[in-house]
Order: structure tokens, then C-alpha cells, then sequence
């Protein structure tokens, strides 16, 4: 279960990605967590990495972010 390959690694290491990409992302990731592939808690953090692959810094500074 889980933490086999996340989303994000691949991803990472991958430049020049574009907006459609992260959102094939999440959509993978909440596919795999509905299968039961990952758990809420890894399907969370493998979501924030993909948000946070975009821009770091502003990632913190919009609504939505956990830290706002």
C-alpha cells in the first residue's frame, strides 16, 4: 500500500511542467487514495508537494494554505 511511487518524485524530477500537469496529478493522487493505495494522510502530503513544486513561497501565502 501507498508510498511506492508518489506522484511527486516522478514529478520533481521533471522540468517545465505545466498547470494541466499538477492537476493530473492531484487527480491521480485522489484516484489512488479512493482505491486505497494511499491513505488520507499520504494523499494529503503527496497533494502539498505538488503545490509546493509550483512556487514554494507563495504557496504559503494563498487562502487556502493550511498556514494562512
Amino acid at each position: 500500500m501507498g508510498r511506492a511511487n508518489p506522484v511527486s518524485r516522478q514529478a520533481e524530477a521533471d522540468s517545465g511542467r505545466t498547470r494541466d500537469d499538477d492537476l493530473s496529478d492531484v487527480e491521480l493522487v485522489i484516484r489512488r487514495a479512493r482505491a486505497g493505495d494511499l491513505t488520507e494522510n499520504e494523499a494529503f502530503e503527496d497533494i502539498e508537494r505538488i503545490v509546493l513544486r509550483r512556487d514554494p513561497i507563495d504557496a504559503y501565502r494563498k487562502s487556502w494554505s493550511h498556514d494562512a
